[in-house]
């Protein structure tokens, strides 16, 4: 009897979001210790917005690995500076998940969501 060959599965992952309360932020180092804990990395990451790109898009670093999606909370009263860094960040990760698409033809889904 004929049969249709077998399709390849395709593996979905669900969506992780990661929460943090970013209320006792002082500094753009507290930014990055609070994220880089949350995401697995290790003790020797980087601390710069190339360092991240290469760990959360490109992978193989970090013990969480996408989908996700990293929510912070409490900015209200975050330092102007600490503040502009988060959204440079934002901003490097979506360049790089579209660097990510255009040589690999594939997509992360990682961002950061301030809410």
């Amino acid at each position: 009897m004929w049969r249709l060959p077998s399709r390849p599965t395709l593996e979905v992952k669900a969506m992780q979001i990661i929460e943090l309360n970013a209320e006792k932020w002082k500094s753009v180092f507290d930014f990055y210790n609070a994220l880089l804990s949350a995401i697995g990395a290790p003790a020797e990451h980087g601390k710069n917005p190339n360092a991240l790109v290469d760990s959360m898009i490109w992978g193989g670093l970090n013990s969480v690995e996408p989908p996700y999606t990293i929510r912070i909370s409490g900015t209200a009263t975050l330092p102007n500076d600490v503040r502009n860094h988060i959204e440079l960040i934002k901003e490097d990760l979506a360049r790089g998940r579209q660097e990510y698409h255009e040589r690999c033809a594939g997509n992360v889904d990682v961002s950061i969501e301030i809410i």
